[in-house]
């Protein structure tokens, strides 16, 4: 049984001559690190929240371990899809790790109180972001790349199968962001589905185990990132002649044509 998959998925907004997505099948499953690039509007940000359940398809169905998502309730979903958007304003001065905490709520029942098992994951998460230094800081006292890392921490703690991350490299210095892409690889490696949206090829070429490319509401290319992240690909995509580089595993892109 799939874990997580589209049928015909197509969604419009009012006001536009064409569907923000048409037609989109797909299927995600646990271990998979799934890269998603596409230009700014091409639909990524709502194919995301679909699969969240976050709107509603015009058409088609999303399916949640073989069952429509609309008939999953909130908290059963959030057991096992976490999503971290795009980026995220501080509203409330909780604390760092109360941030975090909130990830634990799906688990935590009517009473809301966290066991020793919440705060064991609570812990974990605070760990791997490197946050244990800030946690008894006010979030809305931290810079946007910290923040970030908090709402990462937070869908960490939330323990799915499945981590939907839309540009989740917002806001993170060059370290973090390298950091960052191992980490996710390590999540899917222990068995999660972890698909994100990004801007950085070369990154999804060397971590990613499949690459989608979404272009105009459609997928327009799905497989090994060695198959999809190649120089006509990406020049096609980001309207630019690019050079392409092989070494040592990486596969590098240069802005120009052969014959220069």
């Amino acid at each position: 049984m799939t874990f997580l998959c589209c049928e015909g998925l197509t969604f419009c907004q009012p006001g536009r001559k064409r569907p923000v997505l048409e037609g989109i099948d797909l299927a995600l499953e646990p271990g998979e690190l799934v890269g998603l690039l596409g230009l700014n509007g091409a639909g990524k940000s709502t194919l995301l929240r679909l699969l969240m359940g976050f709107v509603v398809p015009t058409s088609g169905e999303v399916l949640l371990e073989g069952r429509a998502l609309r008939e999953w309730s909130a908290s059963a979903i959030a057991r096992r899809l976490a999503y971290v958007p795009q980026s995220h304003v501080a509203s409330f001065p909780y604390t760092v790790r109360r941030m975090v905490e909130l990830g634990r709520v799906p688990y935590a029942g009517l009473t809301g109180r966290l066991g020793a098992e919440d705060r064991m994951a609570v812990e974990a998460a605070l760990e791997r972001m490197g946050l244990e230094a800030l946690a008894g800081r006010p979030v809305t006292e931290l810079s946007g790349g910290e923040r970030q890392r908090v709402v990462l921490a937070r869908a960490i703690a939330q323990d799915a199968r499945g981590l939907l991350l839309d540009e989740p490299m917002t806001g993170l210095d060059y370290g973090h962001q390298i950091r960052l892409i191992a980490l996710l690889h390590d999540l899917a490696r222990e068995g999660r589905l972890v698909m994100l949206t990004s801007h950085r090829p070369e990154e999804l070429y060397v971590r990613a185990s499949r690459v989608l490319i979404l272009d105009h509401g459609r997928i327009e290319a799905d497989g090994p990132p060695q198959d999809v992240v190649t120089a006509q690909r990406m020049s096609a995509l980001y309207g630019v002649p690019l050079r392409q580089m092989d070494h040592a595993g990486n596969r590098f892109f240069h802005h120009g044509r052969d014959d220069e």
